[in-house]
């Protein structure tokens, strides 16, 4: 058997060398994609395996495949890459988890601070969970970015201070981003502010605590475009 991209990856249980797929997934396995028995299919059960199956018996609300084949993942992040996102609308916080998944991050911890204009209702976690899951298929990444819970600035610092390395996007503050040594760490953290920026305060917190304050260019971005360039500008450097 012969595996390629085109292959449909989906989300499911494996147990005894067989894979149940259920819910949404099955759906859109059954009714979207009109999948039948004996096609080819790879299952992702949220750890760093992919699963080489092949379609036996769908039910009415479930599928089952037979694992015909296991491999590592080639697509892990090979970096250690945590996102310190602050709370933004939540259309803008769903595009940056998209995007976050894509480039390789492991990690993401939302937190508010005093210019946050969202709160911290940016969606259900499930939902965001499923935007998860999306951005794991389209880029054939087998395990999934965890979304953490909503911390207090300060709190956020705490989780910060315990990387290799922090980058902190300061507008023109910073210095001019130099990511040359940046093969050299596994835990790298990025701290990205709300749509309202950061306060003074927060920024001199934010540098006493070690992180490295880095600017994007002259033109100010809005905060889910810092996120993504930083993002990939690390994930491409690192390698990651």
């Amino acid at each position: 058997m012969i595996y390629h991209k085109f292959v449909r990856r989906f989300f499911g249980e494996i147990i005894n060398n067989r894979a149940k797929i259920e819910g949404e997934e099955f759906l859109h396995l059954k009714t979207v994609l009109r999948l039948k028995n004996g096609d080819d299919i790879i299952i992702f059960d949220g750890s760093e395996k992919e699963y080489f199956c092949k379609i036996t018996d769908i039910k009415k609300d479930y599928a089952y495949a037979e694992v015909t084949n296991i491999k590592k993942c080639e697509a892990l992040p090979r970096k250690n890459i945590i996102l310190f996102q602050a709370l933004t609308k939540r259309e803008k916080f769903e595009l940056i988890t998209q995007k976050a998944v894509e480039l390789g991050v492991k990690q993401m911890i939302p937190f508010s601070s005093e210019y946050c204009v969202a709160k911290d209702n940016i969606g259900k976690k499930d939902r965001l969970e499923k935007i998860v899951r999306g951005a794991c298929k389209q880029c054939e990444c087998s395990l999934p970015m965890k979304i953490e819970n909503t911390l207090k600035f300060e709190d956020m610092l705490k989780e910060a201070q315990k990387l290799d390395i922090v980058f902190f996007a300061n507008e023109r503050e910073g210095e001019e981003i130099d990511l040359s040594s940046i093969s050299l760490y596994q835990n790298i953290g990025i701290i990205v502010g709300p749509e309202g920026g950061f306060s003074e305060r927060e920024k001199d917190e934010i540098i006493a605590s070690g992180a490295k304050s880095i600017t994007l260019g002259k033109r100010i971005l809005r905060s889910e475009t810092a996120s993504i360039v930083l993002i990939g500008l690390i994930s491409v450097i690192s390698k990651n």
